[in-house]
């Protein structure tokens, strides 16, 4: 039985793909089976899925007709053998040879069910910290799960290795055909499942692309964003859960792709940022 089973989703991402699988098959720590899930891509995908398969035998083709991202990560986690497991976007890459390495230590160290790292976002051009970790951190409670993970502002899936027992035992799933599919499913898992353990100095690299399926598709993108957050207030209220001293991003306006407008909220507290330094603050009744 590997030890981490490492689940790829691929959809026509053939000028990044490369760079994706280089980095997984760079890792020091190489007790990896790679479950690719090649979901219909109509370019050059599956011949270079199947170029590295020939090099390397951890690497494990599953194809299938076009279903989406969420199909692919469900249908990979079926098919899962290793202790642990990890999601990892096709055009996004690991910033670190040691991020398997520290991640799956870091659990074992601490009997953690989930490791997390810190994500980097961007391109080319510029490249911004959303998550950083200083230092190692343990979070049993629920709520100091969230705050831990960045959740509800952040609902990132891909920056954290999973233990899969308890990933089949809570049974969740990633919800087919919609955008934002991680808002359905992190703050679940982080229910259900016990001890998450944070990461310092690794970090996994979040592409910003202007082909991706959330700028192909902004009003399904807005629309499953907003049902999404609906659905987590939604649980948070039948199970009770006080997250009113959480700060969030209610709304966000761009003008070439700078943020020049949002407002923020913590519980009845809202305060609009122009610009990101002429700020008001209000409350609400």
């Amino acid at each position: 039985m590997p030890k981490i089973s490492v689940i790829v989703p691929v959809y026509n991402v053939e000028n990044y793909l490369c760079e994706c699988l280089d980095s997984i098959l760079k890792q020091t720590f190489n007790d990896l089976e790679i479950i690719c899930v090649n979901d219909g891509s109509t370019d050059s995908s599956l011949s270079i899925l199947e170029n590295y398969a020939q090099k390397d035998s951890r690497i494990k083709i599953v194809n299938q007709q076009n279903q989406g991202v969420s199909c692919s990560r469900n249908n990979g986690l079926d098919i899962a053998n290793g202790e642990y497991v990890a999601f990892i976007d096709s055009d996004d890459y690991l910033n670190s040879e040691e991020y398997f390495a520290k991640l799956y230590n870091a659990c074992e160290r601490n009997n953690a069910d989930i490791a997390v790292a810190g994500i980097i976002r961007g391109n080319e051009k510029s490249k911004k910290d959303l998550i950083k970790y200083d230092e190692e951190k343990i979070a049993d409670d629920y709520v100091e799960k969230l705050k831990l993970c960045d959740v509800p502002d952040s609902n990132y899936t891909c920056n954290k290795i999973y233990k899969r027992e308890s990933l089949l035992k809570s049974s969740i799933k990633f919800l087919p055909n919609v955008i934002y599919e991680d808002i359905y499913y992190t703050y679940k898992v982080l229910y259900y499942i016990g001890r998450v353990v944070s990461v310092s100095n690794v970090t996994y690299f979040y592409r910003k692309r202007p082909g991706s399926i959330i700028k192909k598709n902004n009003k399904k993108a807005v629309n499953d964003r907003d049902n999404g957050r609906i659905e987590m207030e939604q649980f948070f209220k039948e199970h009770n859960i006080d997250v009113s001293d959480f700060q969030t991003v209610e709304k966000k306006f761009k003008i070439f792709g700078l943020t020049v407008f949002k407002t923020l909220r913590k519980g009845k507290d809202i305060e609009s940022v122009l610009f990101n330094f002429i700020r008001r603050r209000y409350s609400l009744k």
